[in-house]
């Protein structure tokens, strides 16, 4: 296999991997007032013993609990496709800025994973059963750290976008230069 392809192929692949997070993120939490706001027969009745608060709070953190679990089992998969997609660039004599961009979306991804999560995951747990935890201290930290991270993650959609891009651009460039030696050729041969 081409190992262009290959490269688009797992970038394709980061791609579509970070979209599915972005939703899961964002309609988990929104699950929550889903199940609060109409809930099935017997979830009313769990939920009305516990109080709606109470079961706005435990699902919430529910939810909070699967998006951390959920990110930290991404990022691991994302380290991985870095790797893969950085000694796929590096085998090949192509241009410098496909390395580079590779390589930048592995350390975009370290760093994440390694110092933001940590401690977007402590402060998390501890807003977890806070109300109004937004206006507390750790709430705004804990903010200031997503929207780093979020921040990181659209940079990084952004070049794998443009790496992707780059990638199928070059093989187009490469196929036309193949089938112009190709006539070349065969214009040789013919005469």
């Amino acid at each position: 296999m081409d190992i262009r392809r290959l490269a688009a192929f797992v970038i394709g692949a980061w791609l579509l991997g970070s979209l599915s997070m972005f939703f899961v993120a964002t309609q988990n939490f929104r699950g929550v007032e889903r199940v609060l706001d109409a809930p099935s027969e017997k979830a009313a009745s769990g939920i009305g013993s516990l109080g709606h608060e109470e079961a706005r709070f435990l699902l919430r953190y529910q939810v909070s609990e699967l998006n951390r679990f959920y990110f930290n089992v991404w990022e691991r998969v994302q380290l991985a496709l870095g790797a893969a997609l950085v000694l796929l660039a590096w085998r090949q004599p192509w241009r410098k800025r496909i390395v580079l961009i590779s390589a930048a979306l592995l350390l975009m991804v370290a760093a994440a994973h390694w110092l933001l999560t940590p401690d977007i995951t402590q402060l998390g747990r501890l807003m977890d059963f806070v109300p109004n935890a937004r206006e507390t201290a750790t709430g705004q930290q804990f903010w200031r750290y997503h929207q780093m991270y979020s921040t990181l993650e659209v940079v990084k959609f952004l070049l794998g976008l443009y790496l992707a891009y780059t990638l199928i651009a070059t093989s187009r460039e490469r196929g036309n230069g193949s089938e112009r030696a190709v006539r070349e050729v065969d214009a040789i041969h013919n005469s």
